[in-house]
């Protein structure tokens, strides 16, 4: 290796040369399901052994406690199309404050590669290494924390540059193939593996001191160099075997034994303390039934055991400082080998492997009900109604490779694949996954693409896809494709369409079995009562050297929440989106310009003007209430109102009133408080969120308190045609049934029921500020709104109308006897329970769409439960006595919803219970209406509504 004679381009922050061109701004939709979604390549930790950093072809890096094992950040880097993003390689410095990451990495826009820097407390990028001539595919920091080297892909070599300034400070590109890994000794020295057979040395100065072949005919990978810094052991791509050398002189020092080992190769290697002294070695690859690490003792020279690790191939091995190590799986995840042996945690993939849908995918013959093989078993979901359920295995069927005169061969995990025996092109490197005739035509699924072709073998379109293509199914009148995708999304595609191979749709479920999200290219998304809003979000670049925008579908709630545009998509009219698109405009483009929210502290409010800071943690036990600190930045979308969410759920909403800096105060909880801003732009449409910030308050969550109860239902308004029939009834018989069930569950049932002329705007309000002074964060609040409910324009939002309504001309006449969206979620911000529930069943013409509805939820962290019917439906009722979504509820009330062994009904049993008995009930009458279940949090904890007796 030479010296370099000069420095390495360091670009930090927003410096460096001028650019010829920049990341693309096109806003890509990502999957974000709290873990990875594509295999892990990589693993680093800190030298305490509390962080570990992975990194993943799904163009992630992620941060985790340890060893918990709990989240702690996701690191972005601008990303593209196919490849670029992948990330190959992380590092960290030894003091955790520092990560390096690198892959396929800015290759699209600059023609040569980058690494990239980031500060992990700030989780900001504070630089970049380019340009480097190949991907990066290991880096590894020294153990004094000053150096950093490379593997370079293609023959570039290896690197090393000062970790603390980028200045290069030595290079070997002598490769006859690629470098595949790298590892430091404790004297600094640098053994490096590549694919040209060697394994190199190299002095702390650069210099390289030996080279050898340890295996004639194979392809060194793994290298781990043994804690006294003496040895090496080598692990190959192409071998079932590990070799030990010496790192004086790369002479075999010994060979552990494989014998019985089940597994084509051992690309990972590691030594790893025992937790008593000991040191045992460890290798690692894939077997015929997955993931598997062979442990042998006494540092190599011991008996052998094998643990079945993961279900796919084990990439990485990395010593944990404590004993023990990490490693990296395809499955896609990480997991932990505790220093006895023994798997301390397996690797927790977010959602199905969609391997399995190869023989389970199957689908409708009109493309809107499709059945697979999910996490939790056989699934089914109808896009139609948006209801996930166990596969029915009926009306539906499983692709065909041969129809109507064509036969597809050599399609599974070969290249090319072969339509009636002639092959079919493919691009360079591409594998296919999965085939299946679509009418005349030949439906390819590679690793990169899906690509379809006519009976000639003529291409006729092609779509890069975020994943191979494992399964594909296809509608019986070829109109529409379904395919199962590596990143765990099953996708819609259009087929006749003007431009085939469209997408039109893409689901995602959850390993749970229970939170979903659905969502359109444009970002129009449904989500699962049970949650799903966070699932996906919009990824958008901004410089080469600064961390990308990333913001949840539901920070755009109010505006891409759009249930009935997602339906009309995947039913191939593409209509209803375009139009919503055109009067919203882009909104995943704005994302870069969201308002900014951070937390700048917490302080105790004493006598007058002062505020004594909390250092740390820790709530004095005295303090009543908390003051938060609040730092707002208007980026271009100007400043809305500000939520202030303890534990999920809303407790305080703020207008800065051009302040960009002010305190909130708040009641904790008992116990842990996990405390987040929202801030809204100045259209209401957008917001950003703050990093959270974790206090403890003194005492210890006590059990189940008082449940207060609101009910409003108006009949009669001051302006006669607005009347109803049952709105007062539903009230009265909404709060008398809870009242029944739940007499032994809380300490106390405290109802307040208001009824035509009691539910003036005024009243409405009165009786929301007296229960936000009531209520404690032990109590359960349940508030049930029946009556007219309205959506305003041009504005698209919602308002309850009041007693008080006697001009309903003009939305001027209408808002002051209304109680507007923003009134109510900022009201029942103000009330502290930790449990709440929102009944919400209005009528108007049918004006109100669930839409709304559901936005209100999410603005609160309530449960909502909700209903939207014509007055027409409203008045003619089910059983002249009640609406049918209030006879609904009466229903799961009488014991009719799912009840634990203790005869107690859920929240989460009474909300799902009732939003798919609405429809039923409905539908005998002739009528259509439904209701939608929202949970908004994401702890899905059903508190107790009422008992049944059995």
């Amino acid at each position: 290796m030479r010296r370099a004679a000069s420095a390495a381009l360091l670009l930090l922050a927003l410096g460096g040369v001028a650019e010829a061109q920049a990341p693309p701004a096109t806003p890509y939709l990502r999957v974000e399901a709290g873990g990875h979604t594509a295999p892990v390549n990589r693993l680093a930790v800190d030298a305490a052994g509390r962080l570990l950093a992975t990194a993943s072809d799904d163009r992630t890096v992620r941060l985790w406690s340890l060893p918990e094992g709990a989240p702690e950040g996701v690191l972005r880097v601008p990303i593209g199309e196919e490849a670029e993003g992948e990330l190959y390689a992380v590092a960290l410095t030894p003091d955790g404050k520092r990560l390096f990451a690198a892959g396929f990495t800015a290759f699209a826009w600059d023609r040569a590669f980058a690494l990239y820097v980031f500060d992990v407390a700030s989780k900001r990028m504070v630089g970049r290494l380019a340009p480097l001539p190949a991907p990066v595919v290991h880096l590894a920091v020294s153990p004094d924390g000053s150096r950093l080297a490379a593997a370079l892909g293609g023959t570039a070599g290896i690197r090393v540059w000062d970790a603390a300034t980028g200045r290069l400070l030595a290079e070997d590109g002598a490769y006859r193939g690629p470098a595949r890994m790298v590892a430091f000794a404790r004297d600094g020295r640098l053994v490096s593996t590549a694919a040209d057979g060697l394994v190199r040395v190299y002095d702390a100065s650069g210099a390289k001191r030996a080279e050898a072949t340890p295996r004639r005919g194979a392809r060194p990978y793994g290298v781990a160099v043994s804690p006294d810094g003496a040895l090496a052991a080598i692990g190959y791509e192409t071998h079932a075997a590990v070799d030990v050398v010496h790192i004086q002189n790369l002479a075999t020092a010994f060979v552990p034994d494989v014998a019985g080992l089940e597994a084509a190769s051992l690309p990972a290697v590691a030594w790893a303390a025992d937790g008593k002294g000991g040191v045992q070695l460890h290798a690692a690859g894939a077997g015929p039934r997955g993931g598997v690490i062979r442990r042998w003792a006494d540092f190599g020279l011991g008996p052998a055991r094998d643990i079945a690790a993961a279900r796919d191939s084990i990439a990485h091995l990395l010593p944990l400082p404590g004993g023990g190590l990490a490693y990296a799986a395809s499955d896609p995840g990480w997991g932990l080998l505790a220093p006895d042996g023994d798997i301390a945690q397996r690797p927790r993939p977010p959602a199905a492997d969609p391997r399995a849908a190869r023989s389970t995918l199957a689908l409708s013959p009109d493309g809107q009900t499709v059945e697979w093989a999910g996490a939790t078993g056989a699934l089914r979901f109808e896009a139609a109604s948006a209801r996930l359920s166990p596969a029915a295995g009926r009306g539906v069927a499983g692709a065909r490779t041969e129809a109507g005169g064509l036969a597809l061969t050599n399609w599974r995990d070969a290249a090319p694949p072969r339509l009636n025996g002639q092959p079919l092109t493919l691009g360079r490197g591409e594998i296919a996954r999965s085939a299946a005739v679509a009418g005349g035509r030949a439906l390819i699924g590679t690793d990169t693409h899906l690509r379809l072709f006519d009976r000639n073998r003529r291409e006729l379109a092609a779509i890069a896809t975020p994943g191979a293509v494992w399964a594909l199914a296809v509608a019986a009148d070829a109109s529409v494709a379904v395919a199962a995708l590596g990143d765990g999304t099953l996708r819609w595609y259009g087929l006749a369409d003007e431009a085939p191979l469209a997408e039109r749709a893409a689901l995602f479920v959850h390993a749970d079995g229970t939170r979903w999200v659905l969502w359109t290219p444009e970002g129009f998304f449904d989500h699962a009562g049970t949650g799903g809003q966070d699932l996906v979000g919009v990824h958008l670049n901004r410089g080469r050297a600064e961390a990308p925008e990333w913001a949840t579908f539901a920070q755009a709630y109010r505006a891409l929440y759009a249930p009935a545009v997602v339906r009309a998509r995947i039913a191939g009219d593409g209509g209803p989106a375009a139009d919503r698109l055109a009067a919203l405009g882009d909104v995943r483009a704005a994302i870069a310009r969201q308002p900014r929210v951070s937390l700048t502290g917490a302080c105790v409010p004493g006598p007058g003007e002062s505020c004594a800071r909390i250092e740390g943690t820790t709530v004095p036990p005295a303090a009543a209430t908390v003051r938060i600190g609040l730092a707002l930045e208007d980026r271009g979308l100007g400043l809305g109102p500000v939520d202030l969410f303890v534990n999920g759920r809303n407790l305080g909403r703020a207008d800065p009133r051009g302040e960009t800096r002010f305190g909130l105060d708040i009641a904790l909880d008992p116990g842990r408080n996990t405390i987040e801003a929202r801030a809204w732009d100045g259209a209401g449409r957008l917001y950003g969120t703050s990093a959270p910030m974790v206090l403890e308050a003194p005492g210890e969550p006590a059990g189940t308190g008082r449940l207060f109860v609101l009910a409003i239902g108006i009949d009669r308004h001051r302006l006669g045609t607005l009347d109803l029939k049952f709105a007062a009834a539903d009230a009265r018989s909404f709060a008398d049934g809870i009242g029944a069930g739940a007499a032994g569950i809380y300490q106390e049932v405290r109802s307040t029921v208001l009824l035509d002329e009691q539910a003036g705007r005024a009243a409405i309000v009165e009786a929301l500020e007296r229960l936000g002074r009531e209520v404690g964060p032990n109590d359960t609040f349940l508030m049930y709104l029946a009556g007219h409910g309205v959506r305003t324009e041009p504005d698209d939002r919602f308002l309850f109308l009041t007693h008080d309504v006697a001009d309903a001309s003009s939305w001027d006449a209408l808002r002051p006897a209304a109680i507007t969206e923003d009134t109510l979620v900022g009201l029942l911000a103000r009330i502290r329970a930790r449990n709440g529930f929102l009944f919400v069943d209005t009528c108007h013409a049918g004006k109100v769409t669930l839409d709304q509805l559901a936005n209100i939820g999410h603005e609160t962290g309530r449960f909502m439960l909700a209903a939207s019917s014509s007055v027409q439906e409203a008045l003619d009722s089910y059983d002249d006595r009640n609406g049918v979504f209030a006879y609904a509820v009466a229903e799961a009330l009488s014991g009719r919803a799912a009840r634990d062994d203790r005869g107690v009904i859920t929240a989460l049993a009474l909300g799902e219970y009732v939003a798919a008995r609405v429809s039923e009930l409905a539908r005998e009458k002739g009528h259509a209406q439904d209701a939608v279940f929202r949970t908004a949090r994401r702890d899905l904890r059903g508190f107790p509504i009422a008992r049944v007796s059995r």
